[in-house]
C-alpha cells in the first residue's frame, strides 16, 4: 500500500470562507465561481509544486528528485498538491508512495540498511519548502483572489 506524507498550511478562516461559495445559487453562479476559485487555487498550488521539485533536486537525497516526479497539482478550491502515490519512479520501478517517506526523513528508526543515502531528519525537502511557502507571495495572491471573488459574487 502506498504511504502518504501530509503537510498543511493553515490560513485562519479560509475553509469557512471557501464554503461560503456554497451559498451561491446552484444554476450558473456556483459552478462559475467554483471554477474561478479552482483556477486561483491551481495557480497557487502550481507555485508550491515548482518549489517542491526544486527543493527535491537540491536536497542531497538521491531519490528525492525521482519522488518529485510524482508531484501533482490537485484540482480543488483550496491549494493542494499530492506527492507519492502509485507512480513508478524508482530505479527499479518502486512506487513513489513507497519512497516518499524515506526521501523526506531518511531511513526508518532501527533500519538495518540505509537505502536512502542520508541520515534521519525531520525533513529534507517537503517540510522546509511547505514552511517557506506559508509566507510566500503565491499564498497571498490566492487569498487576494478569494477576496476578489467573494466581492464579485456579493458574498461580502
Amino acid at each position: 500500500m502506498a504511504s502518504r506524507v501530509r503537510f498543511s498550511v493553515e490560513a485562519d478562516g479560509l475553509l469557512e470562507t471557501v464554503r461560503s461559495f456554497n451559498g451561491l445559487p446552484r444554476d450558473l453562479a456556483r459552478p462559475t465561481a467554483n471554477r474561478q476559485l479552482r483556477q486561483a487555487s491551481g495557480d497557487c498550488a502550481g507555485g508550491l509544486a515548482g518549489d517542491l521539485r526544486a527543493a527535491a533536486l537540491a536536497s542531497g537525497v538521491p531519490v528525492a528528485g525521482r519522488v518529485a516526479a510524482s508531484i501533482r497539482v490537485k484540482s480543488d478550491r483550496l491549494p493542494s498538491v499530492s506527492v507519492g502515490g502509485s507512480t513508478r519512479v524508482g530505479r527499479h520501478g518502486a512506487r513513489a508512495g513507497a519512497l516518499v517517506w524515506g526521501s523526506e526523513h531518511g531511513p526508518a528508526a532501527g533500519a538495518g540498511v540505509n537505502h536512502f543515502g542520508v541520515g534521519r531528519s525531520r525533513g529534507y525537502w517537503i517540510a522546509p519548502t511547505v514552511d517557506r511557502f506559508k509566507g510566500s507571495t503565491a499564498l497571498r495572491a490566492y487569498q487576494r483572489a478569494v477576496y476578489q471573488l467573494l466581492r464579485k459574487w456579493g458574498l461580502i
